[in-house]
């Protein structure tokens, strides 16, 4: 379309008074007088000096510094603890300052060195006499333990209590009773009217066994069995038995038999059987098969057996206890003295 150019009217012509120059019909401006031309600074800008990006340069610096100072500051704030208030910053410093009780008590740097040159150099006289004064504790400590708690520490040094031994794990069988020291009383004693010649158990009486013994003391069983024999019909000998006795030269396992008066024997397995003799009573429901469990009541202290009991009754009461293992003794073939130790082994009571 051809540009056409619509020719000027006259500022005195134009419908709009000299005011306005006409530049179309629709293109009306103001006129210079009335609204002068910005000048070139305002094209660029208005109020700014100078070009734009120069201003958006500036800015972007600003920014990265202010970037760079906040970092700064967040690093510092983990590191460095913010200013605390007055009151906490006076707690603080009290705090942090020894008191005199404490500067009293701990050693200053050259006394504690001064001392660990001293135990160094004294080291080898130090240790012998530490050792000495353990040794010393422990003496003492032994000596306040009961003999029997002693044995009992000692058997389990020197020989460890088995779970499979078959001879250990009984106990005494009279309450409160302890093992004799009198040979007369001990495994292979020895007994001239026996054909063996030789005692083969333990007897308990009141006088060597620490505790009273009577025909009301109750007899226990030494270890959970089964009852193989029980006299519950036997009946006392008599004067002619004795002489009976004496005409066989106490020789013979019967007359044997006989002299342990009433008994009971209890199997425990593998070879071995407890026997107790010389018995006035067998308790309640002890026969022949019946099983019994460790400390329960098996009968009762007498003289069974024993000349006393129609030439002097009630003065020989005592209990003849035996382990026995296969067809021999606990401590057969050795002497009293270390058959009393074995059987302080089976009580768990060793020296």
């Amino acid at each position: 379309m051809p540009r056409w150019r619509r020719k000027a009217i006259p500022r005195s012509d134009s419908p709009w008074g000299e005011e306005y120059s006409g530049r179309g019909l629709y293109g009306a401006q103001r006129s210079q007088r009335r609204y002068p031309r910005r000048s070139s600074a305002d094209d660029q800008g208005g109020w700014l000096i100078g070009p734009a990006w120069l201003y958006v340069g500036l800015a972007l610096v600003a920014f990265a510094v202010a970037a760079i100072i906040a970092v700064v500051q967040a690093t510092g704030s983990e590191d460095t603890p913010g200013p605390a208030s007055d009151e906490q910053a006076v707690a603080v410093a009290q705090q942090s300052q020894p008191t005199e009780t404490d500067a009293q008590s701990a050693p200053s740097e050259v006394e504690a060195t001064t001392e660990a040159e001293q135990q160094d150099e004294a080291g080898q006289t130090i240790e012998p006499q530490v050792a000495e004064a353990e040794q010393q504790q422990r003496s003492q400590a032994q000596q306040a333990v009961p003999q029997e708690q002693q044995q009992q520490s000692a058997q389990s040094v020197t020989e460890p209590e088995q779970a499979d031994n078959p001879l250990r794990g009984f106990i005494v069988p009279i309450r409160g009773a302890c093992v004799t020291e009198f040979e007369g009383h001990l495994p292979e004693a020895a007994r001239s009217y026996r054909n063996d010649g030789v005692h083969e158990g333990l007897d308990f009486y009141q006088w060597a066994s620490c505790t009273a013994i009577t025909v009301a003391t109750e007899i226990l069983a030494a270890k959970a069995g089964v009852v193989i024999r029980a006299d519950v019909d036997y009946v006392d000998i008599t004067p002619a038995d004795w002489a009976r006795f004496q005409a066989a030269n106490w020789e013979g396992d019967e007359i044997l038999d006989e002299l342990r008066g009433r008994q009971v024997w209890i199997d425990h397995g593998r070879g071995i059987v407890t026997r107790y003799a010389h018995l006035s009573e067998i308790a309640d429901g002890i026969v022949k098969g019946v099983e019994v469990q460790q400390g329960q009541v098996i009968g009762y202290p007498g003289e069974s057996g024993q000349q006393e009991v129609y030439a002097n009754p009630g003065t020989d009461i005592h209990l003849h206890f035996e382990i026995r293992v296969g067809n021999g003794w606990l401590g057969q073939g050795k002497t009293p003295k270390e058959a009393r130790d074995l059987y302080l082994q089976a009580f768990g009571r060793a020296d």
